[in-house]
């Protein structure tokens, strides 16, 4: 395939998981000998790998949310039609155009660019919850929001994000494409062989993501308690916090919390166990991060994404959502028991390779 131009739109690139999909997308990209450049809102950039990239920020000094309010977007839209044009003037023509993120989404909507699609990371159901429980006005902004994805082409990282956008509850769109998130499996597993002294020599499981109500460390640590005696290690940032909740469950003791890990593969690679325990995801990463270690994985079966994840012999360590006894008798038996991992799925499904071909088969 000829030298294809490629631009990634998104708020920024800050240390969330869309920008670092979106990264990693671009390096593949990049090794097939393609051309990407990021737009961003707004100049915050904490991924030293953006640096491999052409990065063109909007404004660089003006919030994404003050730039997409309803008294600004119109000009905004307008600047990103220059800036996209120009770049587009001295560079050649962009063939693919990648949209992340509400904001962005919203400026990329009023604009007017060939063979454009828009990436759906999150189950809108969730958020909109989260919204509403804000307040009414919070929950009709962000439903607003959401009408910009109407008449457009979508890829949703799961068939669960997929078929919520299909059912046209919150949405209509032209169409919906489901593409898994890549894995740079070569690098995770280079990572998951680094020796960390920190690592504990004992048995340990591992749950990795923020503290918030969406990963249920209540239904976590309560699992943990019925657990014979086994640590924890928590991968997160607010470790406080982690360790209050737990304190009321009475597994306080049993949490290692290391401190920030840059990387966190050889602590995956050397846990006996992934505990994931939320109640809802888009496509969970470190669910696949982790059995690219080869390490096991227990899980809720949450919407959405984990089913998609664990197949085979890891499909019967799905356990229902706000059950703390279910989640740790599968907990308990994949200790005992391990089930395989199907390497070859999760090489097929999840890999760089087969993001970049998905993605360059859009193109017209």
């Amino acid at each position: 395939m000829t030298q294809k131009n490629i631009a990634i739109f998104i708020d920024s690139l800050g240390g969330g998981g869309a920008e670092k999909v979106m990264l990693t997308l671009a390096s593949g990209f990049q090794k097939e000998g393609h051309q990407v450049h990021f737009f961003l809102l707004e100049p915050r950039v904490e991924y030293a790998s953006s640096s491999d990239f052409f990065v063109h920020v909007l404004y660089d000094n003006i919030t994404h949310r003050k730039s997409t309010n309803w008294l600004n977007i119109k000009k905004t839209t307008s600047d990103m039609t220059r800036l996209v044009n120009g770049i587009s003037t001295s560079h050649g023509l962009f063939d693919l155009h990648l949209v992340n993120l509400d904001p962005s989404s919203k400026v990329l909507s009023r604009c007017d660019f060939n063979n454009t699609f828009y990436i759906l990371h999150n189950a809108m159901a969730e958020e909109l919850k989260r919204e509403a429980k804000l307040g009414p006005i919070k929950y009709f902004r962000k439903l607003r929001e959401k009408k910009s994805y109407n008449n457009k082409q979508l890829i949703a990282v799961s068939d669960g994000v997929k078929n919520e956008a299909l059912s046209g509850r919150y949405i209509k769109p032209k169409s919906v494409t489901r593409i898994y998130n890549p894995s740079d499996i070569a690098v995770i597993t280079k990572l998951a062989n680094e020796l960390n002294d920190e690592i504990p020599k004992e048995p340990y499981l591992i749950h990795a993501g923020r503290v918030v109500k969406q990963k249920r460390h209540d239904i976590l640590f309560q699992a943990l308690a019925l657990v014979p005696e086994i640590k924890l290690v928590l991968l997160c940032k607010y470790a406080d916090k982690a360790r209050k909740l737990a304190k009321k469950y009475g597994v306080e003791h049993r949490l290692i919390t290391p401190s920030f890990q840059a990387n966190p593969y050889n602590w995956l690679a050397n846990a006996k166990l992934l505990v994931s325990s939320s109640d809802f995801e888009g496509l969970p990463t470190i669910l696949i991060e982790s059995l690219i270690c080869q390490t096991p994985v227990v899980s809720t079966n949450c919407d959405y994404g984990p089913s998609e994840i664990l197949t085979g012999e890891q499909a019967e360590f799905l356990t229902p959502l706000n059950n703390p006894e279910a989640l740790a008798s599968k907990i308990i038996q994949a200790f005992k028991s391990p089930p395989s991992i199907d390497s070859e799925y999760i090489n097929k499904q999840f890999s760089i390779d087969s993001a970049v071909k998905a993605y360059l088969n859009l193109i017209e």
